[in-house]
């Protein structure tokens, strides 16, 4: 994993429309968000962070990465879930509507909890 970027910098970085997942910090150092997208990781990182860029901003700096499909952007998700979680992140990463793929990670407990 290549290190994080400067916000101001995501437009030299994001250029495709693909299928991603990344990681938002205000320090460049602790992960406060992980997210995805099955479409368009660009679009989804820059909604996200287009109305906190500047002074105020909750973040400063950014993590991605494309991926080849919507499934291989839900692995890349979990893993980086399983490694990066604190108290605050959200409930586990789930499949697109209408999937049931497993999370990659061996012994997940959302694997035993969903029955797959």
């Amino acid at each position: 994993m290549e290190g994080f970027h400067r916000l101001e910098w995501m437009d030299y970085y994001v250029t495709e429309k693909a299928p991603g997942v990344y990681l938002l910090s205000n320090d460049g150092e602790v992960v406060l968000e992980i997210g995805r997208s099955d479409i368009d990781v660009g679009q989804e990182l820059k909604a996200l962070v287009s109305t906190v860029r500047g002074i105020d901003s909750k973040y400063a700096y950014f993590w991605f990465s494309y991926a080849n499909s919507p499934f291989e952007a839900f692995n890349l998700h979990c893993k980086l879930w399983h490694r990066f979680r604190r108290d605050n992140f959200d409930t586990h990463p789930r499949p697109p509507q209408g999937e049931s793929w497993p999370c990659p990670v061996d012994g997940c407990q959302f694997n035993m909890n969903n029955e797959i």
